[in-house]
């Protein structure tokens, strides 16, 4: 090989199988413009999943987060993010995720298309996700890690609270990014 020409690094293959996420070493966060300015972030601690793997990769992808567990280290504006005002977590205390489509990209990574739904309104999300890594724990568990990011409109959910700031900006933006770091680990047959 020459000087000139790149060498591809080696991609992480998911091994084919069945998964469960692991909540203590997994995030779940969202992303958010607050007053036009800054990104503001906020997690779920309260989530499961799973991922079925075949010879190809990744095939499927299922998830439930608890809408109460929402945490943005303000217990009052956390408070107001379980409200009607946004995920009306009493009535909904439910998000779901379940995937439907599942392309794999030349460089390894996946576009994965599913049903989020939230406050009983479902609509099609898109997520680019890669393989973060593939091994062993100290245990001899079989684990995985995946990165996963796409964009929703809260407003499509019914999440249509915000005021008007006197700049014309909006105090939230409607825009939410999603950001997912999820490790699983080999369900035992």
């Amino acid at each position: 090989m020459t000087t000139t020409q790149a060498t591809r690094p080696e991609v992480a293959q998911v091994p084919a199988g069945s998964w469960d996420v692991d909540p203590i070493h997994s995030t779940i966060g969202f992303e958010v413009k607050h007053l036009g300015i800054a990104t503001f972030r906020g997690r779920f601690n309260g989530f499961e999943g799973t991922i079925e793997a075949g010879d190809d990769g990744i095939e499927q992808i299922e998830g439930a987060i608890d809408a109460a567990s929402i945490d943005v280290n303000d217990p009052q504006l956390s408070g107001h993010l379980q409200s009607e005002d946004f995920f009306h977590a009493e009535v909904h205390p439910k998000l779901r995720f379940s995937s439907t489509s599942v392309e794999r990209n030349d460089d390894g990574t996946y576009r994965i298309t599913g049903e989020l739904e939230m406050r009983g309104v479902s609509h099609p999300v898109g997520l680019d996700v890669r393989v973060d890594g593939v091994g062993v724990d100290p245990a001899g568990g079989e684990r995985i890690s995946l990165v996963a990011e796409g964009i929703v409109d809260r407003t499509a959910y019914g999440m249509t609270w915000n005021s008007t700031l006197a700049n014309g900006l909006p105090a939230v933006a409607e825009t939410v990014r999603l950001v997912l770091t999820v490790e699983a680990t080999r369900r035992s047959a």
